[in-house]
């Protein structure tokens, strides 16, 4: 019973797991690639000192990276609670809405320390 409930609570935090496993790889990619690919989030200005609208950039990107993957931490949680949680819906349904939750907070937690000013 002991060992069957830590391997569940387990198997339930691991779609988690893909935030810290891709920080540090997404972190050099950022720093060495994205901004060179679609510039910083620095604002820019033309040659009359008007400042010229925003575009598409590096954090724009970052933004929507850490967002799909907490897309895909939500999707994994689904199939990982029909699997686990078959019995309790609203336990399913509960857990489905706390990783989307914490998945979001790390998204934005992750974005504000990679954001390019």
């Amino acid at each position: 019973m002991k060992k069957t409930l830590f391997k569940n609570t387990a198997v339930l935090i691991s779609p988690i797991l893909l935030f810290p496993l891709l920080f540090i790889p997404y972190l050099w990619l950022n720093s060495e690639f994205i901004v060179e690919w679609f510039g910083c989030g620095c604002p820019k200005v033309d040659e009359f000192g008007n400042m010229i609208d925003s575009y598409f950039n590096a954090n724009h990107f970052t933004f929507l990276f850490w967002l799909f993957i907490s897309a895909c931490v939500t999707v994994i949680s689904i199939f990982i609670s029909k699997r686990i949680l078959k019995e309790k819906i609203w336990l399913r349904i509960l857990y489905i809405a706390v990783m989307l939750v914490i998945s979001l907070l790390i998204t934005m937690r992750f974005c504000y320390i990679m954001a390019w000013n």
